[in-house]
């Protein structure tokens, strides 16, 4: 199968990103998947819309074993307690065809693929190399507890999804 550009410029992208813009990424691949979920269901395509719930769940999955909890431990627990609960959403919405389920999930996504927007703008605007003097985040967003560039990388999953 040919790689398309399409491929190349993601790939191109997940290697030159910052741990914060994977992290961005994982979130944004989690929640096409549970709204392309939604959208099979629809169509009555239960069979499609469950493998794309169990995408969903493996992007989830990969966050979670890439929180760093000795970075910042009440900031990791409160976010691991988030992503346990939209894993589980995910879940309950697959097992039972439940669209309130998904639609909790896809919400909470949403707010999280802002919220790290920001920050990876925030963090971009700070760390422009033309500016004279390089201004370090603010005291809140120093040691997010983020995954490495590699850890990304091991997940056996496709942030397309």
């Amino acid at each position: 199968m040919p790689i398309s550009a399409r491929d190349n410029y993601l790939a191109a992208d997940v290697q030159s990103a910052s741990p914060q813009k994977l992290q961005l990424l994982l979130i944004e691949a989690a929640l096409r998947s549970a709204q392309r979920a939604g959208q099979q269901w629809q169509a009555n395509q239960d069979e499609a819309a469950l493998q794309s719930l169990l995408h969903a769940q493996a992007v989830m999955s990969e966050l979670m074993c890439g929180l760093r909890k000795e970075v910042a431990t009440d900031l990791t627990d409160r976010v691991m307690a988030l992503y346990v609960y939209i894993f589980r959403c995910l879940v309950e919405a697959g097992m039972g065809r439940d669209e309130k389920k998904l639609a909790d999930a896809v919400g909470l996504l949403q707010i999280e693929r802002e919220t790290w927007r920001l920050l990876c703008e925030k963090l971009a605007i700070h760390h422009r190399p033309d500016s004279a003097a390089t201004v370090p985040p603010p005291a809140g967003l120093r040691g997010l507890p983020v995954m490495d560039s590699m850890d990304a990388m091991s997940g056996g999953f496709s942030m397309e999804a």
